[in-house]
């Protein structure tokens, strides 16, 4: 029979385990301790070296294995995504033969009008009836190019990403023209539609009028177009759209809102918005810009270069007639003219008081650059420091920013601006130590305000004055 163990047997048979430990132990420090031979270090080493390999090379397999999965995983998704999304044009014809169809009853509505206006016998109360018709229908045809411009949107991005060849399977939408253009160009306005008042005063260069359009008046500029021109007003409107685009409210420049092509007449129709009397001109011939007003303006316009700049645009037209001072806070630039190249539009001599916005370079028959468009922008800048001073200039044109008593940040951002151009950039004129917020802000000039709000009414009323042209 097994004898079963006592607890004086266990007591030794765990002396002998920690004593049996300890010498092993022992062993192992003293084998340590003994300076190896520099055949068994290349050994050790050699063996590290290779565990380390080994290592490295299973993380890499690890990671490949990894991004194959996330890979194979976003694969299944986008497959189940454009098996999801089959490209279908019918709501869009849907939208154009619905457009067809206002249309239609809108030059209905405008011959009756006219008809009933020209007879000896016109009812009033008919012709204003008819009037608000007219209205209704002018909307409803807005709204509908509205919906058309979401419904190329839609394709647009389903072209981008999945299914490129719709532009030729269905050229009939004329979806690769809506591409080209950024999104600006439509095929459903026509200039017939609009209820427009011709700008006589403002169409030296070319033909201005202005209309309402959902509550909201804009004037629509006409270029003279031939095949070679149309093609790169689209271009250069579609740079200037797609930049805007990129910051919208916030990019410091003027909106397109669309453009359009004449059916009957080689004209190009773009339409912005319309601010009269908000042009520099206009607001410092009237009312001047304060010194803090006129920072926060020109912070804006600095801003709408730096759009411009950043898509390698360059504006070549700054002047006083197309840099706006909307509420007298918000500066932005306006387009310039898109049927002329960069260099004919710096070509075109512009002055503001006795100074020449033009850059020494720009004399000297070099091309324009951001750098010219920052000369313009710092003669501007001067312009609303100085108010009415005259301008001493040296033999090249060049103002003398010394001569005039102004604040040390804005006097240092004018010479950097007139003098070191070359170093400067939008960007860094944003950041100048004049355009930051000051530690307090004065009250608020009411009665000044109310003689403005005043005024901006009068014009809106007489949509009459200095606007947005180039």
């Amino acid at each position: 029979v097994e004898e079963s163990l006592t607890s004086e047997d266990t007591i030794g048979n765990i002396d002998e385990l920690l004593e049996n430990t300890e010498s092993s132990v022992c062993k192992e420090l003293e084998i340590s301790l003994i300076e190896q031979g520099d055949a068994d270090k290349e050994i050790i080493f050699n063996t590290y070296s290779e565990v380390l390999q080994r290592i490295h090379s299973e993380e890499r397999l690890i990671a490949t294995v990894q991004s194959k999965y996330k890979d194979s995983v976003e694969f299944k998704k986008q497959v189940i995504e454009c098996l999801n999304e089959s490209p279908n044009v019918d709501h869009l014809l849907s939208i154009k033969k619905t457009l067809k169809s206002l249309k239609a009853r809108l030059r209905w509505k405008l011959v009756e009008k006219n008809n009933l206006e020209e007879s000896d016998d016109h009812d009033g109360s008919e012709i204003e009836i008819i009037k608000q018709e007219i209205t209704q229908l002018r909307n409803s045809v807005f709204q509908e190019i509205y919906h058309e411009q979401e419904e190329y949107e839609k394709l647009t991005s389903l072209v981008k990403k999945w299914f490129p060849e719709l532009p030729l399977l269905h050229p009939e939408i004329g979806l690769l023209k809506y591409m080209n253009s950024g999104g600006l160009l439509t095929m459903s306005l026509e200039r017939d539609l609009l209820d427009t008042e011709p700008m006589k005063e403002l169409s030296s260069k070319r033909p201005l009028v202005c209309s309402e359009v959902d509550g909201q008046i804009i004037l629509l500029k006409g270029y003279s177009v031939d095949v070679d021109t149309e093609a790169r007003v689209i271009q250069r409107a579609a740079a200037y759209h797609r930049a805007w685009k990129e910051a919208k409210e916030q990019s410091g420049l003027l909106p397109l809102i669309f453009l359009f092509l004449c059916k009957s007449d080689p004209m190009a129709y773009l339409m912005v918005p319309y601010y009269p009397r908000a042009n520099l001109r206009a607001i410092q011939s009237s009312m001047p810009l304060t010194s803090e007003e006129a920072l926060k303006v020109m912070k804006g316009v600095a801003q709408g270069l730096h759009t411009l700049h950043k898509a390698d645009i360059i504006h070549g037209a700054l002047h006083q007639n197309n840099v706006f001072a909307l509420n007298r806070q918000q500066g932005i630039v306006g387009d310039f003219d898109f049927t002329k190249s960069v260099s004919q539009r710096a070509s075109v001599s512009m002055m503001v008081g006795d100074l020449s916005l033009l850059s020494p370079e720009l004399k000297m028959g070099k091309p324009a650059s951001p750098s010219s468009d920052l000369y313009a922008y710092g003669c501007l800048l001067l312009w609303l420091s100085v108010q009415n001073q005259e301008f001493e200039t040296n033999e090249d044109g060049i103002p003398k920013v010394d001569q005039f008593h102004l604040d040390d940040n804005v006097k240092s951002l004018l010479c950097s601006l007139i003098y070191c151009r070359s170093s400067v950039t939008a960007e860094q004129v944003l950041n100048a130590e004049c355009f930051l917020l000051p530690k307090g802000k004065s009250a608020p000039n009411t009665e000044k305000d109310t003689e403005y709000t005043q005024k901006k009414e009068e014009e809106l009323k007489m949509r009459n004055g200095e606007t947005n042209f180039d």
